[in-house]
């Protein structure tokens, strides 16, 4: 019957009836089969039939020519794409299209083989285009395209040499009557790379409800669901917005599960699911330090994370050692060298002698830990190794601070620590200072020098 489709469906445009329903594209290789038994390899897929020696023709009959084909075969009226040992792909011709369109097809997965994903090339989807196949099964496959521009290509790929069968590929003019559950900005929430040590973090999704009733729900469901959380478990018919979080907690490693939308069909009450990847990975990065006060990140660190879509969260202060160059010259609000006249900011490296300005990091001065970090009043602590807490990330998880992997807020007296004076006691504070009057104020010891006033960790308190 497959084979007489092309002509009912001419007969179906030439009588005018239910011209919405035509397709504007179909491939179904229907001439794919041994019409006179003799058995040419046209095996595989439609007659049950899932491995070993089948699908071995070389000729692929198309119902509509021009397809590109890598490492395909034909088996029984379908497609067998990809082999053992290589990756392949089928690829439609071009197909005149404009506006939105429903692409659907028949996939099935080689025996125990399941993986394969699509590739639309003139268009936009947010509906997901990688699939595990289940086996010894045809599984039915819609995806919505949208703001197509004249035409569409279509590609369909077998990935790590898995290999799968395809059929009854149909363009078709999207149905404004068929229930949809969208998710525009796409069917994949990526967290991105989070650091070691992270605060939650959640991103908010936009749902789309199209000729629905009732409610959308949605649930967390498949690999690790219960490290995520839904701001909510229902949604308007309509659709709205959903936040997603991963919890604080998880080991280092990629983490994910489904979330997945189910609604009802208004006119039919089918069905309608959505499901989209959840993914996140905790950073595995072969860094030098943890961040902590006995620990803390390296000038390296630093910019590694930064380059890495800055791997730890706006809100989580981290302690960061380095030596002092000097403050930060600027030019529009960047470093554009350094400077001993800026009372503001620090750059640290690695070494007192690091000459390498892409190895720098900034650093962001608070009001109230200025007078004892800033090298204009402490000159001193050029060459000398410091460390700092603060964020490194701003409010809009930018890592550069004057264009270069920085440290922002650095505040208080609990908040850095100059290591040349750390356990060393006053007469170490006080050498720089050799003609320091010390005493005790409310059981705080106290210098005064050149007219100023140091707590006992040499910080200018007056």
């Amino acid at each position: 019957m497959k084979k007489y489709f092309l002509m009912l469906v001419a007969l179906l445009v030439a009588a005018g009836m239910m011209a919405e329903m035509t397709p504007i594209y179909y491939e179904g290789f229907t001439n794919c089969f041994d019409e006179e038994g003799e058995n040419y390899g046209y095996t595989g897929g439609n007659d049950g039939q899932w491995g070993g020696d089948i699908a071995k023709a070389q000729v692929i009959y198309q119902d509509a020519p021009e397809w590109s084909f890598t490492y395909c075969n034909a088996g029984y009226q379908c497609l067998k794409v990809g082999t053992s040992a290589k990756q392949g792909s089928a690829t439609t011709p071009v197909i005149p299209c404009e506006g939105e369109a429903v692409l659907s097809f028949r996939v099935a997965p080689w025996e125990g083989d399941s993986i394969f994903y699509v590739s639309i090339n003139g268009g936009i989807t947010s509906d997901q285009t990688y699939f595990n196949l289940k086996k010894h099964q045809w599984t039915d496959v819609t995806i919505h395209i949208a703001d197509i521009t004249g035409s569409l290509k279509i590609s369909f790929s077998s990935t790590n040499k898995h290999r799968f069968f395809l059929d009854e590929i149909y363009v078709r003019p999207e149905d404004p009557t068929v229930g949809v559950i969208r998710t525009p900005e796409g069917s994949m929430v990526d967290f991105g790379l989070v650091g070691r040590s992270y605060s939650a973090c959640s991103r908010t999704i936009k749902i789309e409800g199209v000729n629905l009733t009732s409610a959308i729900s949605a649930s967390l469901e498949e690999g690790e669901p219960s490290l995520f959380q839904l701001s909510a478990t229902q949604l308007p018919a309509t659709g709205g917005e959903l936040t997603l979080t991963f919890k604080s907690g998880a080991s280092e490693g990629a983490h994910g599960c489904y979330l997945y939308l189910r609604g009802k069909d208004a006119n039919t009450h089918a069905d309608v699911v959505k499901r989209v990847t959840l993914s996140v990975e905790v950073a595995s990065l072969n860094l030098e330090g943890s961040g902590t006060k006995p620990d803390p990140y390296t000038c390296a660190d630093v910019i590694m994370l930064a380059a890495n879509e800055g791997t730890v969260w706006t809100g989580v202060r981290y302690w960061v050692t380095g030596f002092v160059l000097g403050g930060v010259k600027r030019y529009n609000d960047q470093y554009d060298g350094i400077s001993m006249t800026d009372n503001q900011s620090l750059v640290l490296a690695a070494s007192p002698d690091e000459a390498d300005d892409s190895k720098y990091v900034t650093v962001q001065i608070n009001d109230n830990a200025r007078a004892a970090l800033n090298v204009v009043d402490n000159p001193e602590l050029v060459g000398k190794q410091v460390k700092v807490q603060g964020l490194l990330l701003n409010n809009n998880a930018n890592p550069l601070y004057l264009g270069k992997p920085g440290v922002r807020d650095v505040r208080t007296d609990a908040h850095y620590v100059r290591p040349d004076k750390e356990g060393q006691g006053l007469d170490a504070i006080t050498q720089d200072r050799n003609d320091g009057t010390k005493r005790l104020v409310n059981g705080q010891l106290l210098i005064e020098y050149n007219s100023k006033t140091y707590n006992a960790f040499g910080q200018c308190v007056k």
